[in-house]
């Protein structure tokens, strides 16, 4: 591969930088934003899929899940997020810790022999849902980007 530039003035090298800043700045945002989206869907995957844990299905977990992009001029930001109740034990666990009914009631389930006061919950553990999708996604950098680059400045081989 070759590259050949010639430069009859300094108005045709500032165009041609700033051209090539314009376009890289370009690629890397949707580089980005196609980052952020297959994290999103990495994490509804594996929630979806009845043979990993959480196994949560497409319930109220699975629906909470989503995704943004906000771009400025300068920088930009990604973030993938779960507003439900159970996202922060999803994703980090939890301890072993006593569970007790509210109002002096006692506690009792299908398969229970009786009811009882209390329970000790062994702890749940960390599934990290949407941490291995966002770790997962980023091992696509290269690649994503290197498809934004020829999309923007076109494959010239």
């Amino acid at each position: 591969m070759s590259l050949l530039f010639k430069f009859d003035s300094f108005e045709k090298i500032k165009g041609l930088f700033k051209n090539l800043s314009t376009g890289m700045k370009n690629a890397t945002r949707e580089t980005g934003r196609l980052l952020i989206n297959e994290a999103e869907q990495l994490a509804k995957d594996r929630v979806r899929s009845p043979s990993r844990k959480p196994g949560k299905g497409s319930g109220p977990y699975f629906q909470s899940i989503h995704s943004s992009f906000k771009g400025g001029k300068v920088s930009f930001t990604g973030s993938l997020e779960s507003d439900s109740p159970i996202a922060g034990v999803i994703e980090f666990g939890s301890r072993p810790h006593i569970i007790r009914p509210k109002n002096n009631k006692l506690l009792f389930w299908p398969g229970a022999k009786y009811p009882v006061k209390e329970v000790k919950h062994p702890g749940t553990p960390a599934f990290r849902v949407l941490g291995d999708a966002v770790e997962v996604a980023s091992l696509q950098t290269g690649e994503i980007f290197e498809k934004a680059l020829k999309k923007q400045f076109g494959d010239n081989r």
